[in-house]
């Protein structure tokens, strides 16, 4: 049994989406974008940011409207996409309802960056270190390069970021793309954009984005590389000057200084 396509045409979407859709595929969209109909507000995950923490967080408030079972499920694999989640997807709302809830201010919209330096960091460290499946596209770009066999963990930050760094955005990996890019600022109008190494202090601002002004953060990450702690050990001075040029826009547009 063959099953179509049904995903919408850019035509029928809304402006905002429509734009959205357009910079940075549907599926990411849909991967990233996290929407309470209820609490009215959209969380959209950057990867390496906090998402961990937040999805937590956020899912546990909105899986408890369920039972607490739901709730602890969530909480242990926030990761897990494959497992219920308490959250409405982008593809579940008629065209109509998702550009209202991406574009009304009937609806609040936030998300959590990082400091781009420590964020590739911990991409690299997690995903290539360990060898896991988002490392592949860098080990076939380097073997390509090279014409030599290469195994995840002998590959260098230099050699991982002159990889991704010739790669527009929507082909980076989401746990190294560029920040500014993948949330689509400058199309999606945010209430707050707060940086992770403020977010232990803006759980006050969170609850009222959530409308949920009790609203605690816990931190639940479980795959934490300490990358912000471990930056002079990988990072020379020139490799600064690559994640500053490769990195710019967020440099720029996410208000972070060059380290």
């Amino acid at each position: 049994m063959s099953v179509p396509d049904r995903r919408p045409a850019r035509a029928d979407l809304g402006p905002v989406t429509g734009a959205w859709v357009g910079s940075m595929g549907w599926r990411s969209i849909n991967l990233h974008t996290h929407i309470s109909l209820v609490h009215r507000y959209v969380y959209v995950e950057v990867p390496k940011a906090g998402c961990g923490t937040m999805k937590a967080t956020l899912g546990g408030l909105e899986a408890a409207r369920n039972n607490p079972g739901m709730v602890e499920r969530f909480q242990d694999a926030p990761h897990n996409r494959l497992a219920a989640t308490p959250f409405v997807r982008p593809f579940q709302l008629p065209d109509a309802m998702l550009e209202e809830v991406l574009a009304s201010p009937d609806y609040r919209r936030f998300t959590v960056v990082r400091e781009p330096a420590a964020r590739a960091l911990s991409g690299f460290l997690e995903k290539v270190g360990q060898g896991l499946k988002q490392s592949e596209p860098i080990v076939e770009a380097l073997r390509e390069q090279t014409g030599r066999d290469i195994e995840p963990a002998d590959i260098s930050l230099a050699q991982f970021l002159g990889v991704i760094g010739a790669l527009p955005s929507r082909k980076q990996d989401p746990h190294w793309r560029r920040q500014a890019d993948h949330i689509g600022l400058g199309i999606i109008d945010y209430d707050a954009i707060v940086h992770l190494e403020d977010l232990d202090a803006s759980w006050d601002l969170i609850g009222e984005l959530t409308r949920t002004p009790d609203l605690r953060g816990e931190f639940f990450c479980r795959n934490s590389t300490g990358a912000s702690a471990r930056m002079a050990d990988y990072y020379t001075p020139e490799l600064l000057d690559e994640v500053a040029s490769i990195y710019a826009r967020d440099y720029a547009d996410l208000t972070y200084s060059r380290p």
